[in-house]
């Protein structure tokens, strides 16, 4: 893994610790920890299993099954990803008590931040894998709810300690934040679908919602999709990904 350090010209350092013994590494200029992701292909969507798993929790689902099909099979490439999404800590100063929450920006500023560090937004291919990390379940933590107190340690959002939470198999945090993606928001996953105009990929959410009411736990399934159109104030959090030179 020193190969990566020389490829990315020394912007990134590997530090002490692994997951499932693939490495993480520091951006050196702004302390952010990243996670090296083995890549891997894996079916993108909403199963038909993953349907009768949802239904078993309620019988009329709160989501839009239509906007997560059909099935596509995709390839990912190795990435190294931030293990949280970017925190208030990182992009400002003023907010005392919520330095390691995550921090909201519009798209604009989003690519903005993003680019100034030489990453980018996932595409959304992406972040369901990243999401996923290997299962093929409802959730990324099985097809069932888990108890209110390890439900909290999945999708808190104060990430001050990381050894209090629960990360998945990838060793990501924070996948229940809603993220960007890169794409323009599609009204399926058909190739050649109708863009929603003006809208764009977003994913995860079921963090903001907490504690959910009613069905709000739909907003942590991992093929869970949704505009950019439907978000408060148009702003939403920031996952960095930060491509391997081959």
């Amino acid at each position: 893994m020193k190969d990566i350090e020389e490829k990315l010209g020394g912007q990134f350092r590997k530090i002490n610790s692994v997951v499932h013994d693939w490495p993480r590494f520091v951006h050196e200029s702004s302390g952010i920890v990243f996670q090296y992701v083995p890549g891997g292909t894996y079916s993108m969507g909403f199963s038909e299993g993953e349907e009768q798993s949802a239904r078993v929790l309620s019988s009329v689902l709160q989501l839009n099954i239509d906007e997560m099909r059909p099935i596509q099979r995709k390839t990912i490439p190795d990435l190294l990803v931030s293990i949280t999404p970017v925190l208030n800590k990182s992009v400002r100063e003023d907010l005392v008590g919520d330095s390691y929450f995550p921090a909201y920006f519009d798209r604009s500023d989003a690519l903005n931040f993003s680019g100034a560090m030489g990453c980018r937004l996932p595409r959304e291919s992406e972040w369901e894998y990243l999401c996923r990390a290997g299962t093929k379940t409802l959730f990324s933590f099985g097809d069932k709810l888990p108890p209110e107190d390890e439900l909290e340690r999945l999708i808190n959002s104060d990430f001050e300690n990381l050894d209090a939470l629960t990360c998945n198999n990838f060793g990501l945090y924070g996948m229940s934040n809603p993220e960007w993606c890169q794409e323009k928001f599609a009204t399926s996953l058909a190739d050649g679908a109708p863009l929603l105009d003006g809208s764009y990929v977003v994913r995860g959410g079921g963090a903001y919602f907490w504690p959910w009411q009613d069905e709000e736990w739909v907003w942590c399934v991992s093929a869970m999709r949704s505009p950019s159109s439907a978000l408060e104030d148009g702003q939403a959090c920031l996952r960095l990904v930060r491509d391997l030179p081959d």
